[in-house]
């Protein structure tokens, strides 16, 4: 796990340490054949335990976007993880952390980087005492 936990606290210093990173190296994804993408995923926080499942893969098209990500996961894992996750208008609520090759993302519209190799999305619910 590459997550920077200082960037879970402190949103400005993330703002500030997501735009020095370069845009190839912000999405966590590997290359399965033409046309697919592997995503792999892994749940913390509150989400690990509502959820028996902490790692999950998932296969999507090359054109996805994390809010692909967040979909399929709603798919597979129910309507309670998206309204952990997402309010009613399908925005990221404030006390959810994505990470995507460790650093912190807010825009779900990002697409992912079909030609990264295999990284990781890392997707973290704060609770009261850890910022959220």
């Amino acid at each position: 796990m590459n997550v920077r936990w200082d960037a879970v606290i402190d949103r400005i210093a993330t703002e500030v340490d997501i735009e020095k990173v370069p845009p190839s190296s912000r999405c966590l994804v590997s290359s399965r054949r033409a046309g697919d993408i592997r995503v792999h995923v892994q749940l913390f926080g509150a989400l690990a335990s509502a959820s028996a499942e902490r790692s999950i893969q998932l296969e999507l098209p090359s054109t996805a976007a994390i809010a692909d990500v967040l979909a399929a996961l709603g798919r597979r894992l129910g309507e309670s993880f998206l309204a952990r996750v997402l309010d009613r208008a399908g925005a990221k609520h404030r006390h959810c952390r994505l990470f995507v090759d460790g650093h912190a993302l807010e825009d779900l519209q990002r697409p992912i980087d079909a030609t990264n190799e295999l990284t990781q999305i890392e997707i973290i619910l704060l609770i009261a005492p850890e910022g959220g």
